[in-house]
């Protein structure tokens, strides 16, 4: 029986991964900052604790010893550059410690969970692969440049003989957001919010994203990265399928750019007297008007990533937080 080292285990695709691995048969050790956030979890009483930061290297110095696998979840997802620093320094220095200490411990396998954040977008809405060049950089959004940096320190270690994978999550949906991150947007559908906007993404499901990441210890290349995705979906599309999960109305007005820019302004200004993160940040502006799409044909082939439905997607969405009194 193999060991498991992974840190973010508290996180929405952390917390599932660590089920899925017991479900595998894998024993499971657990980086934790905040050992409350373990009672969310059927789990807890089943995983091996530590108690830890991966900002605070001696907290984990010489735990992963006993352990064959390390997978890397934890991350900030952060698009407010007001927070630049916080943000690199727990997606890029944490990234380097952890990979400092997995190549330290002789680790068979490392795999590194990135974002579709780290990979460029197509210039005219067309679906990108993992070879597609880093084009965000213009943009100068924090989570972009920071998840493409934490991918860098990968390379680096693998340079130096760690046997490391890299996979891409598209927009992550599905069971198991005890944090309710994802319900404000089904919550405006309900009340029949009239709005939409012209955007789009991919929407991938976190089930399918844990088939792929645990596969990915066995087959995933060294040195390779794998986008996870699902569905290309319009903004319109995605909201349509949320308001017929919900049965409310499908939103019907299209809304110009120029109020969204207006309001994201406003929240920006705001932030200042607040404190709290604008939603939207202005670093975001730029997703408006634009289809960020992407390619999964290499996981699904070389992973055996299943593309699961957005439409029986969102249902276990919706379901979960309402067991959950989340919606």
């Amino acid at each position: 029986m193999e060991k498991v080292f992974i840190t973010g285990g508290t996180g929405f695709i952390g917390g599932n991964l660590i089920d899925n691995l017991f479900k595998k048969g894998f024993e499971v050790k657990a980086l934790v900052r905040n050992k409350d956030l373990l009672n969310n979890f059927d789990w807890k009483d089943r995983v091996e604790i530590v108690e830890g930061d991966i900002l605070e290297p001696e907290t984990f110095k010489g735990k992963m010893k006993d352990c064959d696998i390390v997978i890397h979840s934890a991350a900030a997802i952060a698009f407010w550059n007001k927070i630049w620093d916080k943000t690199y320094k727990i997606n890029v220095i944490g990234t380097r410690n952890i990979l400092s200490e997995a190549l330290d411990s002789n680790i068979k396998k490392f795999i590194h969970i990135s974002s579709v954040a780290a990979i460029g977008y197509g210039e005219n809405n067309e679906p990108v692969n993992e070879t597609h060049p880093y084009n965000w950089g213009k943009h100068k959004i924090s989570y972009m440049e920071t998840k493409r940096q934490a991918e860098e320190e990968v390379y680096k270690v693998i340079e130096k003989g760690l046997n490391a994978t890299i996979v891409n999550p598209a927009n992550v949906w599905g069971s198991g957001d005890y944090r309710g991150r994802r319900t404000a947007v089904i919550k405006a559908v309900k009340l029949g919010q009239p709005f939409y906007v012209y955007s789009g993404t991919n929407f991938v499901d976190v089930d399918a994203v844990c088939e792929a990441t645990i596969n990915a210890i066995y087959s995933g290349k060294s040195g390779e990265r794998y986008i996870l995705g699902g569905e290309n979906l319009s903004i319109r599309e995605f909201l349509n399928t949320i308001a017929d999960e919900v049965g409310a109305r499908r939103p019907f007005i299209k809304l110009p750019k120029t109020p969204i820019v207006l309001f994201s302004y406003s929240q920006e200004a705001l932030s200042f007297l607040t404190g709290r993160i604008p939603k939207p940040s202005a670093s975001q502006l730029c997703f408006f008007g634009r289809n960020i799409y992407y390619d999964s044909s290499k996981a699904i082939k070389e992973l055996k990533m299943s593309v699961i439905p957005f439409k029986e997607c969102i249902s276990k969405t919706i379901s979960f937080y309402k067991n959950h009194n989340l919606l």
